[in-house]
């Protein structure tokens, strides 16, 4: 049983434990995070699933400022389109800080993309 705490903060950019993976948080909502995993597949959950989960840890939070939220794009966009632009963001991700969202915690940039 786990241990009472003060609630776990998530947002994103984040990388989680969750179910036994480590995965990105690519959304936050009130009732629900958007996680991807390095297959790059997309999975809502009831944040209150995510928080009450055995395994669920905060492993490390992006240093830049978070993007906007993905649920702007859910209002925008049919959901392959939003997928497809979720796809994308990882990418440009990669480009302008070096390491995508998908990266070990501890992994430095690919040479191609070292910001330095």
């Amino acid at each position: 049983m786990r241990k009472p705490s003060r609630p776990a903060t998530v947002g994103v950019g984040d990388r989680v434990r969750f179910a036994g993976q480590v995965q990105a948080v690519l959304a936050v909502s009130a009732r629900a995070v958007t996680l991807t995993d390095e297959d790059d597949s997309l999975r809502d959950v009831p944040l209150a699933v995510l928080l009450g989960d055995e395994d669920f840890e905060v492993l490390n939070s992006p240093v830049r400022p978070p993007l906007p939220p993905v649920s702007l794009l859910d209002a925008a966009l049919p959901g392959r389109a939003r997928e497809k632009a979720l796809w994308w963001e990882g990418h440009v991700l990669e480009v302008l800080h070096g390491v995508g969202p998908h990266a070990d915690g501890e992994a430095g940039p690919r040479p191609e993309y070292d910001p330095a």
